[in-house]
């Protein structure tokens, strides 16, 4: 039966390794996991002779995997010391002292027990304080470089790791999750890591978000004075009114010259002459032609004044239009348009 120390060594070199050292006994190879483990034995220990240890390692615990034997196993620590990887090579040499006391082969036995000896004085120690933090939360759990460690494993004297970088990682129910990495230095040393309460983890309440606003409709351009086509027909109406007046103007101007000219010609005594009454005729023709267009001109300009003033414009606009008031009227004499309102 193997002592306390080789138990202790095994329960370590399985969580390092990944492997259980206890299951020689339980399961029997068959010849092809033999002839595999041996293939992959002398892989390995050809290897490890060249001094490629990142090759060889691997393939002897291989081999070990697949046939479990005290000489692959302390091969394999070996390979394992050599690599720097002492927590590894101090498991494995423990273990391999007691198969080999159980087995009757005491030279090895000694070999090993001797060779983890001189390793334990040598090993990198980890210890996790994390009592605070499993009281604050009794269903945490710790992780060391992947694999699960229990509470009494994380406390302690100290876990005995390889060299180089180690993860530790905490997590619990309902907490937030901590994590950290720290570089262990070769031995002997012992580092001391605190792993704090986890922090709750926030829980938010779903607040119903309030639906958003329908968009703004966007409003209607109000058109421009020029855009509005009553508008534009009122200064239209309105042009074509002062072009009328400017026509009625110079018939207007036309027909009293005619008229001096046919007054001094028929005045006194004399009678017209038949230029006289041509002339008459024509200043009555230029006469109405002057009355008729500075009457069309009157009414389109008013008109046209009447249709821009009352335009659709802005409230603004539109208030000073009602007070504005258009009156286009048309007499024997002439024509007019009135404009008035209140200011």
């Amino acid at each position: 039966m193997r002592s306390l120390r080789a138990r202790h060594a095994g329960a370590w070199l399985a969580l390092l390794c990944g492997t259980s050292l206890t299951s020689p006994l339980l399961a029997q190879p068959t010849a092809a996991d033999k002839a595999l483990a041996e293939g992959l034995f002398q892989d390995g220990k050809k290897l490890m002779d060249e001094g490629k240890l990142q090759e060889a390692c691997p393939k002897l615990a291989e081999s070990q995997r697949v046939d479990p034997t005290v000489g692959t196993l302390l091969n394999l620590a070996v390979c394992h010391e050599k690599e720097g990887k002492t927590a590894s090579a101090w498991a494995e040499f423990t273990e391999a002292s007691s198969l080999a006391a159980s087995a009757g082969q005491q030279d090895r036995a000694q070999f090993a027990a001797k060779r983890a000896s001189e390793l334990e004085a040598r090993l990198t120690r980890l210890v996790l304080d994390a009592a605070q933090a499993a009281q604050a939360a009794p269903a945490m759990t710790i992780t060391l470089n992947g694999k699960e460690l229990s509470a009494a494993a994380a406390t302690g004297s100290g876990i005995p790791v390889d060299p180089g970088t180690a993860a530790i990682e905490a997590k619990a129910p309902g907490k937030q999750p901590w994590s950290q990495r720290v570089t262990l230095d070769p031995g002997p040393s012992t580092t001391r890591v605190t792993i704090p309460p986890l922090a709750d983890v926030a829980v938010q309440e779903a607040k119903a978000a309030p639906p958003a606003p329908p968009p703004a409709r966007p409003e209607a351009a109000k058109p421009e004075a020029t855009g509005n086509p009553m508008r534009a027909l009122g200064f239209v109406a309105g042009g074509v009114g002062i072009a009328g007046i400017g026509v009625g103007a110079v018939f207007g101007v036309l027909t009293i010259q005619k008229a001096g000219d046919v007054e001094e010609g028929c005045s006194g005594s004399f009678r017209c002459s038949r230029a006289d009454v041509e002339a008459n005729e024509s200043a009555r023709t230029t006469a109405m032609v002057s009355n008729i267009a500075l009457g069309a001109g009157l009414v389109c300009l008013g008109a046209g004044v009447a249709m821009v003033l009352m335009s659709p414009r802005s409230p603004e606009q539109a208030a000073a239009v009602e007070r504005v008031w258009v009156a286009p009227s048309v007499a024997s004499d002439g024509g007019r348009v009135v404009l008035g309102g209140h200011w």
